[in-house]
């Protein structure tokens, strides 16, 4: 038996972002993984739930090591060769720098060394002060974009064959639902549907203040303007942000979701007039897809992966130009048949990308890395 391991600890700290990389990924690798030797170890923190029944091809390890500790280089590599895996996948970007089984990592973005002032002095020090040698240890590097493959690239030469691009996808609870479901949802939250969305870490990376301030100046130009919604989590450096609608005195006309689960966010998606996405810096641009994958009309900034994933399905634009926020808002708001060729474009565009295809792909690194034979070709010689 060949045992492969996914490191999958974080999913009991949080549902988002990497844990749901993490969880879409361990959905699907067991109908991935096609050889009869080969069985999955997932790795999982002792402060997660116990799991539901497993596929006859994965275990389940419960560890005590947790994710980000100040000892996990010590621990974390004897809690993995005790379950004797011949490769671990570490898609949290640090892998054990010790321990006799190959590596995997994942690389979702390279914003802790682009926008160091955007993170605490304590991530900094986890993520930018191990990069470097996780880069090095790493028997392959899986990057979620291209994006972050050329970042990998300049920062640290790695050479373009040790990185493969694997596009994240969409979560199947994004799709287009049912008018009532959707408005049962937004009854709940005291929402209508054709609010403005944005959904992210609450956290400065995210360039929440711009979009703050070109909602400002639409509320001047419109005052009757649809809501801003914005649903996600408190993240690092989040306390100034809440200064911000204070601020600019429009507290009021904002709704702020903590945390929504994967069916609320569903619900948002869909009853959103368009999603806003101004971000300074993303490996991949997540929510962007799953609005797309949604039906809903996007507007993203020009950095990172952004447009990489958004293509010609949204409209792009300077990060920075708040003027042009505001007027992309309101040209949105007074145009639907704008919205109308947004949102086929966006299930056009979202349909390209998918964790099925996702699943396979990193079981064939896993394949390359381990140095097992290609299967058969199913079709005629």
């Amino acid at each position: 038996m060949i045992r492969v391991g996914l490191d999958a600890r974080l999913v009991a700290y949080r549902r988002e972002g990497i844990a749901r990389y993490i969880l879409e990924l361990a959905a699907r690798l067991p109908q991935a993984i096609d050889h009869p030797d080969v069985h999955l170890v997932i790795f999982q923190s002792r402060r997660a739930p116990n799991a539901a029944a497993l596929a006859g091809n994965v275990h389940l390890a419960r560890v005590w090591t947790p994710p980000h500790h100040r000892w996990e280089q010590w621990l974390w590599p004897l809690e993995v060769s005790l379950r004797r895996v011949a490769l671990l996948h570490s898609p949290d970007f640090i892998p054990p720098f010790s321990g006799p089984f190959r590596r995997v990592i994942t690389v979702h973005d390279l914003h802790f060394l682009k926008h160091p002032d955007f993170m605490t002095a304590e991530s900094r020090r986890y993520y930018a002060g191990q990069i470097g040698r996780a880069v090095q240890v790493a028997d392959h590097i899986i990057a979620v974009s291209r994006t972050t493959q050329v970042d990998l690239m300049a920062h640290f030469g790695v050479p373009s064959e040790r990185i493969s691009v694997i596009y994240e996808g969409a979560s199947s609870m994004c799709r287009p639902l049912p008018e009532g479901q959707v408005r049962e949802v937004l009854r709940a939250l005291g929402l209508e549907p054709g609010y403005v969305l944005f959904v992210g870490t609450w956290e400065p990376r995210k360039n929440i203040p711009l979009l703050l301030r070109a909602y400002a100046r639409l509320l001047d130009r419109r005052p009757a303007a649809p809501p801003l919604v914005l649903a996600g989590r408190r993240g690092w450096l989040y306390q100034e942000l809440l200064e911000w609608p204070h601020r600019l005195r429009i507290a009021d006309r904002l709704r702020w979701i903590e945390g929504p689960d994967d069916q609320t966010l569903a619900a948002l998606y869909n009853g959103a007039a368009f999603l806003v996405l101004p971000s300074l810096y993303e490996g991949f641009g997540l929510p962007a897809l799953e609005a797309m994958a949604c039906g809903t009309p996007v507007v993203v900034s020009d950095r990172g992966a952004l447009p990489e994933v958004v293509g010609e399905a949204g409209w792009i634009l300077p990060a920075e130009d708040e003027g042009r926020w505001t007027e992309a808002m309101e040209a949105l708001l007074e145009d639907p048949e704008a919205q109308a060729v947004m949102r086929r474009k966006a299930l056009e565009r979202a349909a390209q990308f998918s964790w099925d295809r996702a699943a396979a792909e990193t079981w064939a690194v896993y394949r390359k890395v381990l140095g097992l034979p290609e299967p058969p070709s199913g079709g005629q010689p």
